[in-house]
């Protein structure tokens, strides 16, 4: 078996949180379960973030260790409180967060083991929640500039009051892959000012000012679009599930891109697995389910890539 350093890193930075929900706390943060979803899929990652000296932050590390993930890059915060957000599901599933400010993920630091598994990382994967603070803003901006050759995927995850348009344009410059869904796409064109009217117009207009090399839109059950390189154009329609909710699922789909892309697949097929990826966590509850390699192989195999047009 390979040694880990000797296999490409995937490092994901932000947030772990426990997501608050009327049935009980379930473990979260779109960055949290990126990387959990890769270890599952068998991805070398890792993670930057930052929780509490407190119960919930001795409850966080104790169920993700139990789920096999690493915890080795997790900071403890000796008096800020570990990361919750309140979460309302709507009548379809889909999740209102109340996220709450000057929690622990508020204060990364770049410490010197961050500083060493961004420079050898091969995916780099940061989202904008985590930049409401200045201080986790500087930390992320100063691992992802410790790694000018590795993909950065950028989440963008935009959150209510947790965003602003500088901090959503400098994400976008340092992007090599930007993920948004719909509605980011249309918030992305207003906060920035693009003159284009549809989403795919849009996507190019953004793709042109930041040199970006590639955009995913995913875009629930209708599927999933992306532009890469060369202006290579993917639209995939969506895969109908029985929805439990649709907390995660955006995370799901990065996580199957990336998974594809390390093992250097094509753009066609990385946006199928996130598709794949994406779909099957909507059948469980939570962000973080358990989901082993005979499912996801299983599902996939009752879901192929449609041919292309």
């Amino acid at each position: 078996m390979a040694h880990e350093r000797d296999t490409p890193l995937a490092l994901t930075i932000g947030e772990i949180l426990w997501d608050l929900l009327p049935s009980g706390k379930l473990l979260g943060g779109a960055p949290a379960n990126c990387c959990f979803r890769l270890r599952q899929l068998g991805v070398n990652a890792k993670m930057v973030s930052r929780i509490g000296s407190d119960p919930l932050g001795a409850e966080i590390a104790g169920a993700l260790a139990s789920k096999g993930f690493d915890l080795s890059l997790v900071q403890r915060d000796p008096s800020l409180p570990t990361g919750t957000v309140v979460v309302q599901l709507g009548s379809d599933g889909s999740p209102e967060f109340n996220i709450v400010k000057g929690v622990a993920y508020d204060a990364l630091e770049a410490a010197p083991d961050a500083l060493e598994a961004a420079a050898r990382a091969a995916v780099i994967c940061f989202g904008t929640l985590a930049q409401r603070s200045p201080a986790s803003r500087a930390t992320i901006c100063r691992l992802l500039d410790s790694s000018p050759r590795a993909v950065r995927f950028l989440d963008i995850n935009l959150r209510k009051d947790c965003y602003s348009a500088e901090t959503v344009a400098s994400s976008l410059e340092r992007a090599t892959i930007i993920k948004l869904n719909s509605g980011e796409v249309a918030e992305v064109a207003r906060l920035l000012g693009l003159t284009a009217q549809g989403e795919r117009e849009r996507v190019l207009e953004l793709m042109l000012r930041f040199g970006t090399d590639t955009v995913l839109v995913t875009r629930g059950d209708r599927g999933v679009f992306a532009v890469g390189k060369g202006g290579e154009e993917v639209d995939l329609p969506g895969i109908q599930v029985k929805v439990v909710d649709t907390i995660g699922s955006g995370d799901a789909c990065s996580a199957g891109f990336i998974a594809k892309l390390l093992e250097g697949a094509p753009l066609r097929e990385c946006a199928h697995f996130g598709n794949i990826m994406g779909a099957l966590n909507a059948t469980r509850a939570g962000g973080m389910p358990d989901l082993s390699l005979e499912e996801v192989k299983e599902f996939a195999s009752r879901h192929p890539l449609p041919p292309a047009p």
